[in-house]
């Protein structure tokens, strides 16, 4: 649940951040090497954010039920 909630945020959080970063690309200036490394890891950040949220709201969510 957790990885597949967290691929969906990463999908269109990373998609949405490509767009307003790389805009110039949509007018046709030259896609690099470099460019693909940053698009790429514009994807992993909201997927580490949503995967560490996660992960702590389901241990808050357990030591409040005691276990």
């Amino acid at each position: 649940m957790v990885v597949s909630r967290a691929g969906s945020v990463a999908l269109i959080v990373g998609s949405m951040l490509n767009v307003i970063n790389h805009y110039d690309l949509l007018l046709g200036s030259p896609l690099t090497a470099q460019i693909l490394i940053q698009m790429g890891l514009t994807y992993i950040v909201p997927y580490c954010v949503s995967t560490h949220g996660q992960a702590g709201w389901r241990k808050g969510s357990a030591d409040a039920n005691g276990g």
